[in-house]
């Protein structure tokens, strides 16, 4: 008896609705694959990022890290003599610009006598002189493995890299072994790193390994009671996270949106479970009839829930790691993002992550199946056996509650960032799409009672029903709101992002030519002769220049980027988008400073406020005149005029060349003269548009998840129709029955049916529009600020939206059709006689 009950009321609906099963099971596994694989393919590159960190610093404890101008090499022997410090080993590292391609490579300049005992495996690849000693050839590099597979070369190739105009060519004496460099990087002797790449005096940070039994603690002290203001003493450990803070955002973001996608299975289980224990109330009944107890009945239900979260859950986890794979193999670590250079790297799973989202998706599909199974438990047993309809049920306002989620939301999205991450401005948008389920039903029924009542009676029939089922009916249309209502918010806010940055393109681009010999920190640029002789070019109307430098405003937080640029005093309005200037005139002790949204945001400054900082030994007193948007610097960038730059600093070199032409001359002709004039093979000349292009495939590729994402939010929506609206027709067979008896054909039916899908789908894209309009906002002022510190101005993609909202409202139409075709199948007259 128990094995037939167990059957007739766990796995029998289960197979006789298998295609509401498979699409709540593939809902959960698409939750839970998104979620694993996200998560995977994060803590990939975590590890592989620690990893790498750890081949750099070898068995070293400690390291002193110098700012963005490096430490005076006059520290070292001070370091190296303090109790404690066992080994200090000197670093120089150089972002070394590439001569015969775009892009620098990283080399690590190194001592070769000291940097064996904290860096064997690099000694070991060092060629050992007759003395026994160990050192570097001045003129070659160690390859890391990556390296040399990114740049396609090998052992006895040679590799050029422009320093300043000049080419410097170095040769590869040997390609290290994965393990013992992991990152694109190549090893050179420290000396030759100073002389060669211009560092002369300069180091990069110190590694230290300890005496054995000392107080570390004690000893950064010490090392820190030595240092300048923008140096720090930082674990291997804290200098991997430093690299993974510039991802972190990102990453947590990706989080985030897949675990939005478990969220709508969830709901998606809920509403089919909802509309299936519509379908079998005369089964509950019977089942109570025969002795099964309420709480039995809760039960079974709750186990119909888990067994679907199960399968889901299983599935799931199998596809998340083939996804991980296959997103690793083909967009890297950072899902094709440019955080992580050449990340290639096995999955490897963890028995305990696999428990962790597995049981993830089985209490999701159990916290979609509660509430249903609640009300089959509570089902009046002589009126469920007396008729199979679907009754009308109350609707209830639970006004309170909505209000209170409301509420709750408003004060999430005020809250400030929790370590850096949004995580409140996505609470908020849970809370917000929670309580707009909740507020369906009664929303539903009073927009249906403010139509006309007039017209076919095909139209008037499913009015009627639709009214008085409210609380049911918005079952099959719940997913549309929640589904349509991410993927409308993420529409809008990528395509915000896009034309913001299309327009912020044309904005900073408004010469005709550029030319950059180096970016930020890389070793190539322009000195002031060449410079001369580039504004004596034939068909060169004007010319500016920018030389690019980072300087140290905390010691916490990333180096931030140095523009300096030969501009008037009038010009940051032509160049740069500004979003808020001084007025008034600066002290003339201040130097007028330009700094972008994220320079703002990190160190809360304002428009008028004063910042200093050290800038190649020497104190700035800075005045900022205005905060400008920017989308290129997200640690933060600070503009300041050339003529003060290179009072400070001595400096005449630039990177970046900007030209206006005369009339008439085209950019082909100056391309053909800069090449003939500039004897470097590192040159990078563009035209706006080239820029532009370059931008926006560089926008497309980082934001492809992103398209998956909202792809798979159309299809849950698209699935919770077909689920929910076929659910519920079959509910309904003897209605349809008794409707034929009076004289319906067919096809009244149908229209019917088609009416109420309709209306029903219209209904369920409005509420989504209008949800997704006010997630679209929290994404864009608080979770893409908070994360970023982007702003960007609201587009709307009406062509997109409106194609998707028609699209849902056919399939509506046309799956209420189907459906009630199936749901008349049988006679007539056997459907009626159900009732009785």
């Amino acid at each position: 008896m128990v094995p037939l009950l167990l059957q007739a009321a766990l796995t029998g609906p289960l197979r006789r609705s298998p295609g509401r099963t498979l699409l709540a099971v593939m809902a959960i596994a698409l939750g839970v694959a998104l979620g694993l694989a996200i998560y995977l393919i994060n803590r990939t590159a975590a590890d592989e990022i620690s990893l790498a960190a750890r081949s750099l610093y070898g068995t070293a404890d400690l390291a002193v890290q110098g700012g963005a101008a490096g430490l005076d090499e006059q520290l070292y022997p001070q370091v190296a003599r303090l109790p404690g410090v066992a080994v200090a080993s000197p670093v120089v590292e150089v972002a070394a610009r590439l001569a015969e391609q775009r892009g620098a490579l990283k080399l690590i300049g190194v001592d070769g006598f000291r940097s064996r005992q904290l860096q064997p495996a690099f000694a070991a690849a060092i060629v050992a002189d007759g003395q026994g000693g160990v050192e570097l050839d001045p003129q070659a590099i160690l390859l890391s493995a990556s390296a040399a597979r990114e740049l396609q070369v090998q052992a006895g190739d040679f590799l050029d890299f422009q320093v300043g105009a000049e080419v410097q060519r170095l040769k590869i004496a040997a390609v290290l072994a994965p393990a013992v460099l992991q990152e694109p990087a190549g090893v050179i002797d420290i000396a030759t790193a100073q002389w060669r790449f211009e560092r002369l005096g300069l180091l990069s940070r110190i590694d230290l390994r300890l005496v054995s039994g000392a107080n570390p603690q004690h000893i950064r002290d010490a090392i820190q009671a030595l240092l300048p203001a923008d140096a720090r003493v930082i674990t291997p450990g804290e200098a991997s996270d430093d690299a993974l803070r510039l991802s972190r955002a990102y990453r947590s973001n990706l989080s985030a949106l897949a675990l939005v996608a478990l969220f709508t299975g969830g709901f998606f289980v809920y509403s089919t479970q909802s509309l299936a224990a519509l379908h079998r109330r005369r089964e509950f009944a019977l089942l109570h009839a025969l002795g099964v107890t309420r709480s039995g009945q809760l039960g079974l239900m709750l186990a119909a829930g888990g067994l679907v979260g199960l399968v889901g859950a299983a599935l799931g986890v199998v596809m998340g790691v083939m996804i991980a794979q296959v997103a690793l193999t083909s967009l890297g670590g950072d899902l094709g993002a440019g955080y992580f250079r050449n990340l290639e790297a096995d999955v490897q799973v963890r028995g305990w992550e696999v428990a962790v989202f597995a049981g993830m998706g089985v209490l999701v599909a159990l916290a979609g199946a509660l509430r249903p199974a609640l009300d089959a438990s509570r089902i009046a047993t002589a009126s469920a056996l007396k008729s199979g309809d679907v009754a009308s049920g109350e609707v209830h306002m639970h006004g309170v509650l909505v209000m209170a989620l409301l509420t709750l939301a408003a004060i999430a999205v005020c809250l400030p960032p929790l370590d850096g991450l949004p995580l409140p401005g996505y609470v908020a948008i849970a809370l917000l799409l929670i309580a707009t389920v909740i507020a369906t039903p009664a929303a539903v029924q009073r927009l249906l009672g403010m139509l006309p009542d007039g017209g076919r009676v095909a139209y008037q029939i499913a009015l009627a029903q639709l009214i008085g089922t409210a609380r049911y009916a918005t079952l099959s249309v719940s997913a549309i709101i929640v589904s349509f209502s991410l993927m409308t918010s993420m529409a809008i806010m990528v395509t915000s992002f896009r034309v913001s940055l299309d327009e912020w393109t044309q904005k900073l681009l408004p010469a005709d030519v550029y030319l950059r010999m180096g970016d930020v920190g890389e070793s190539a640029y322009l000195e002031a002769d060449a410079l001369a002789g580039l504004a004596q070019l034939d068909g060169v109307q004007k010319m500016q220049f920018s030389r690019f430098a980072t300087v140290q405003l905390s010691a916490q937080q990333p180096a931030v980027t140095l523009i300096a640029r030969n501009m008037e005093n009038e010009e940051p309005e032509a160049t740069m988008w500004m979003l808020s200037s001084a007025t008034g005139v600066p002290p003339a002790s201040r130097v007028p400073l330009w700094i972008n949204e994220a320079a703002a945001d990190l160190y809360q400054l304002r428009a008028g406020d004063e910042l200093d900082f050290s800038l190649a030994g020497q104190q700035v007193w800075g005045s900022v005149r205005g905060i400008w948007r920017d989308y290129a610097f997200p640690q933060g960038a600070i503009v300041m005029q050339h003529d003060h730059y290179q009072g400070i600093t001595g400096d005449t070199a630039a990177n970046t060349v900007w030209f206006w032409l005369r009339p008439g001359v085209s950019a082909a002709t100056l391309r053909k003269s800069l090449t003939d004039l500039l004897p470097t093979r590192a040159l990078e000349i563009s035209t706006p548009r080239e820029l532009r292009e370059r931008s926006l495939a560089a926008f497309d590729r980082t934001f492809a998840i992103t398209y998956l994402l909202e792809l798979i939010a159309v299809v849950i929506g698209l699935s919770g129709v077909a689920a929910g609206i076929s659910a519920q027709v079959l509910a309904r067979r003897s209605e349809f029955g008794a409707l034929r008896h009076l004289g319906f054909t067919r096809a009244q039916v149908a229209t019917m049916l088609g009416i109420e899908g309709a209306l029903l789908g219209t209904l369920g894209v409005v509420m989504g529009l209008l949800s997704g309009v006010v997630v679209a906002l929290i994404l864009i002022y608080v979770v893409n600020r908070q994360s970023f510190h982007w702003s960007m101005d609201i587009n709307l993609p009406w062509e997109l939206l409106l194609g998707l909202s028609a699209a849902l409202i056919v399939a509506a139409a046309l799956i209420a059709i189907l459906s009630g075709r199936q749901a008349m199948s049988g006679s007539v007259l056997r459907a009626v006689k159900e009732d009785w």
